[in-house]
């Protein structure tokens, strides 16, 4: 029983020294000729990131020396071929933002952006899409084959500024005044032109003065004059003539100056409407009880 387990741990030891050995080596030939034609493949693909890995894998020592010749030369080759980016993210200020993540085409490419590497892309068009604290931005770019050191960058928007409410402001929003009395709420008046009455004042003296006029030049028609037919029935050259002549003159400048009235009227009470402006003025009012020693009272604040 004895021998049997030495012979069983003697296998053990052998199985795993060979295993070590051979991971040692290096890959095996068929991993070689492998990764040499799928890294060709990739490259003509312009998968280059993925080329370069199967070529390194095949670059080996241990590889043909035909292959691992092959190999070296084609990572070179895409080393410099392969395009490297940097990212950077910013806030409305100008302020780096560090603790952003980085996906390209949906995968996963960076935590945070404090490490100032660079990152190896495939040459042609990617999605970059910036994530900080829940907000993101996308960014589209299109990388040439060779292009080194490119920085992609995305701006995120600052949050809004808080107004900082002053002492004035405060007391307004609350009610009060700068001396301690409450403040009344304004109201609106209306501003009435001053032209505007005066115009209507001038009217109303025309209509009147002028309608008085005329008919004091009507009752100073002759009893013998008509005024619809334009005749008197007295002698040639009976004073019944001048005074019928002298009344319609007064009746007519009477009643013309009345009119003018009328019509200054008409027109003051349109500019008095039309021409008004609305004003906002303040009551003024307000009521606070006051104290002294040996005394108070009630102070009224107000335009009575």
């Amino acid at each position: 029983m004895i021998r049997c387990h030495v012979i069983g741990t003697a296998l053990v030891l052998a199985c795993s020294l060979a295993s070590s050995q051979a991971f040692a080596d290096g890959p095996s030939k068929e991993v070689c000729l492998d990764s040499h034609s799928r890294g060709q493949d990739a490259r003509d693909a312009g998968k280059l990131s993925l080329a370069r890995k199967l070529f390194l894998a095949c670059a080996q020592s241990a590889c043909p020396s035909l292959v691992q010749g092959d190999c070296a030369r084609y990572t070179d080759d895409l080393a410099r071929m392969q395009p490297t980016v940097s990212f950077l993210a910013r806030d409305g200020s100008g302020a780096d933002l560090p603790d952003t993540t980085i996906y390209v085409d949906e995968m996963l490419l960076a935590t945070r952006l404090d490490d100032g590497k660079t990152y190896d892309l495939d040459p042609g068009k990617h999605t970059i899409r910036f994530v900080h604290h829940g907000k993101e931005q996308t960014v589209t770019v299109v990388v040439g084959s060779g292009e080194k050191g490119r920085t992609v960058a995305a701006t995120f928007a600052s949050p809004p500024a808080r107004h900082a409410v002053t002492a004035t402001e405060l007391r307004t929003s609350r009610g009060s005044r700068d001396d301690g009395m409450p403040a009344t709420p304004a109201r609106s008046r209306a501003s009435r032109p001053t032209g505007a009455k005066v115009l209507l004042v001038v009217g109303a003296i025309g209509a009147i003065g002028g309608g008085a006029l005329g008919i004091v030049g009507l009752t100073r028609v002759p009893a013998s004059c008509s005024l619809g037919s334009n005749e008197c029935a007295a002698p040639p050259g009976d004073p019944a003539f001048d005074d019928a002549r002298s009344a319609v003159q007064l009746t007519n400048i009477g009643f013309l100056s009345g009119g003018i009235g009328v019509v200054a009227i008409i027109g003051g009470l349109v500019w008095y409407f039309q021409g008004s402006k609305q004003a906002t003025e303040s009551d003024e009012h307000a009521v606070a009880p006051w104290l002294v020693p040996g005394g108070g009272g009630i102070a009224f604040r107000g335009r009575l």
